[in-house]
């Protein structure tokens, strides 16, 4: 039961971070350079404001995964023969997990009220004729973008990386990069699959779509690389020999998660050699999308691998 609660509240707590940053991976470093590929202004300031609901919805998942992980740390280290409250106080004042926890929902709930706020701003944008001018950062994202940062710290702080015996900054930090890069590969991917279109029946649908996806190639190129470079980094810590990948039940999985995250890459390298170059198609623009679902959904499964491990006895 406590396991399988564990993975459930892990993977809850992996996807609302990727979507988030997703979301402010797509409004600050893809949406700005829309306007040079043909979007015009009020078809982008629609998106935006579906990109800010979607990030509203993660961080109510982000609440729920944050509760549970409460529930499911008291479970496990419950006593009986003291009363609950020693067991919750315990947690939250004497060790440093109880502080990270408590600076994270203080992150999630300030991000709900800025991604409120820009929901609202992108929906009193949308309603009004716009200019076509370039977007900008906005105040609102910017801020969003930190608190980004540290909701992805606050993840650094709680996880495997805290229990290596050296480099443990190092490891932090590429635990935080990696979360990240994920982010800004996957998450911007699902953003723009699931939110980023015009409606089928305009007539710039498809260039729109196409504007999208050459702004996020070079963002999913970084990312990749980093994801790739920093998980190998990650799992070296976790590893004490090669062997370890195919003789202990901790690598095994992290073997899957490593074979899952190879057919999501040749993927996305299908679709940067072969998509782009025809996505302002109808056709093409439709081929793209089956390929990136794809890539979404293996990379649902990879989520749910990692959180898998984050609670496997290391070998």
């Amino acid at each position: 039961m406590t396991s399988a609660l564990t993975t459930l509240q892990q993977w809850l707590l992996f996807a609302g971070t990727v979507l988030i940053v997703g979301c402010v991976a797509w409004r600050l470093l893809i949406a700005p350079r829309l306007v040079p590929f043909g979007s015009n202004g009020p078809q982008v300031r629609s998106i935006e404001h579906r990109v800010a609901r979607t990030g509203l919805i993660a961080t109510l998942v982000l609440v729920v995964a944050w509760a549970l992980r409460m529930v499911v740390l008291v479970m496990g280290f419950r006593d009986p023969f003291v009363p609950l409250w020693e067991d919750v106080s315990f947690l939250l004042f004497q060790v440093t997990w109880g502080s990270v926890w408590m600076v994270q929902g203080v992150v999630i709930a300030l991000l709900f009220g800025t991604l409120m706020m820009a929901a609202r701003q992108g929906g009193a944008h949308a309603a009004r004729e716009a200019d076509g001018a370039p977007l900008t950062g906005g105040p609102v994202w910017l801020v969003s973008g930190l608190l980004t940062l540290g909701l992805v710290a606050t993840l650094a702080l709680s996880s495997h990386a805290m229990g290596v015996e050296s480099w443990k900054g190092l490891a932090v930090a590429a635990d935080g990069l990696h979360t990240l890069a994920a982010g800004g590969w996957i998450g911007s991917l699902f953003v723009i699959l699931a939110v980023g279109r015009a409606p089928s029946q305009d007539a710039g649908a498809p260039t729109l779509f196409a504007a999208q996806i050459q702004s996020f190639s070079p963002v999913a190129l970084v990312s990749g690389i980093t994801l790739v470079g920093m998980g190998v980094a990650l799992s070296w810590t976790h590893l004490h020999a090669i062997s370890d990948l195919w003789t202990s039940p901790y690598g095994r999985i992290l073997s899957g998660k490593v074979g899952l995250v190879s057919v999501i890459l040749g993927l996305g390298a299908w679709n940067w050699r072969k998509g782009i170059p025809v996505a302002d198609t109808q056709d093409g623009a439709a081929e793209v999308r089956r390929r990136a679902t794809g890539e979404v959904v293996l990379a649902v499964a990879v989520l749910l691998l990692t959180a898998i491990l984050v609670h496997s006895p290391k070998p």
